[in-house]
């Protein structure tokens, strides 16, 4: 049986745009027809293998000239909405990087964009691909842990903090929009959502930047514009309180990403660096009783799961395209869905507040 080749095209050549050419180009029937970046071709951060791969400064003549079928978009988080409607209206699907955009209104207008021109839109959220997400997803939605009462959710990270690490765009609010707030808890948001199902009602929250300046690469100072640490309480469907705490200066941490969640039933976390395991308490006997030694069980998941569950993101787009039944993947509709709470939580920040999810 033959497959339908997918012409397919990128849209920003920094570090993330190889997470998309690993995923999708190397898929059947994918050529790679065209990148662009209005940097140095000599600069790009390009994986090997795509050297003879036509190369552009300017987008809309890469769309002109190799009409794709599929577009990555992998560019500072100010350029989403732009270049995702533009590749939208030369008749492409869209997988953009997250978050979305950088307000709600330009996350409507790429689905309305979306929904106008019929194509597929995608976000990569990441971590829906992470085997012991996935299979915590599992076991909330069969009930192995009742109803859920509680969720905490952190995600911490060292590096802005680290002298060692230079200044960047995602440290410009101009060009970023958020700093740990929308690089980080983009992910929370849509991880909480995507394993428990609940959607958020309020929240509340603060945000600090604890880092006033970092030398760039030529080692001039630049100054942080964005939020270096946030923290956030919602309150999410049925009544469920999730606390979030979220920080790109904490030494020690790497990229550490984890979400408790405890039912009548049990107590279940998930850690990004341990993909293949939980953390899980459960059962009517192991909760029958009321203390315990503080110590929830590590458990690996079972190897026939890890062997056979694909990527959803931001590959599995390219699955939709094709009409496979079993697609999935995170949709324009899931990337609105987490800008509306990165305004509310913007906006709560401001009016010291609860702000109620629209």
């Amino acid at each position: 049986m033959s497959i339908t080749l997918i012409r397919y095209a990128v849209i920003g050549a920094g570090g993330i745009s190889a997470t998309h050419l690993h995923a999708i180009a190397k898929l059947p029937a994918v050529e790679v027809v065209g990148i662009s970046d209005p940097a140095d071709p000599a600069t790009w951060r390009m994986p090997d293998g795509y050297e003879a791969v036509p190369k552009f400064t300017d987008p809309a003549k890469m769309l002109r000239e190799t009409k794709p079928d599929l577009v990555s978009i992998c560019t500072p988080n100010k350029f989403h909405a732009e270049l995702s409607i533009l590749a939208l209206e030369h008749g492409a699907h869209v997988a953009c990087e997250k978050p979305m955009a950088m307000t709600v209104a330009e996350a409507e207008a790429m689905e309305a964009a979306r929904a106008k021109a019929g194509k597929h839109g995608g976000i990569n959220f990441s971590y829906r691909n992470v085997g012991a997400f996935r299979f915590a997803r599992e076991l909330i939605a069969r009930g192995d842990l009742g109803k859920l009462h509680r969720v905490n959710c952190v995600y911490l990270q060292s590096f802005l903090g680290a002298p060692a690490q230079p200044y960047t765009w995602r440290n410009d609010i101009s060009l970023a929009g958020f700093g740990a707030l929308g690089d980080l808890g983009v992910h929370m948001l849509d991880g909480v959502n995507f394993i428990t199902g609940l959607d958020y009602q309020r929240v509340v929250g603060l945000a600090q930047t604890l880092i006033p300046e970092k030398p760039d690469a030529a080692g001039k100072p630049q100054r942080i514009t964005t939020d270096t640490n946030a923290a956030w309480l919602s309150e999410l469907t049925g009544g469920v309180i999730a606390c979030f705490e979220t920080s790109q200066v904490a030494p020690g941490y790497g990229n550490f990403f984890r979400i408790e969640l405890s039912g009548e039933g049990g107590t279940l976390a998930v850690q990004s660096d341990t993909p293949d395991a939980i953390w899980l308490r459960a059962g009517p006997t192991l909760t029958r009783y009321g203390t315990w030694q503080t110590d929830i069980p590590k458990q690996h998941l079972p190897t026939e799961y890890m062997r056979y569950f694909q990527p959803v993101t931001p590959a599995g787009i390219v699955r939709a395209i094709r009409g496979e039944k079993s697609a999935e993947y995170a949709t324009f509709a899931d990337g609105l869905r987490t800008q509306r709470m990165l305004e509310a939580i913007g906006a709560s920040m401001k009016s010291k507040a609860w702000v109620t999810i629209s």
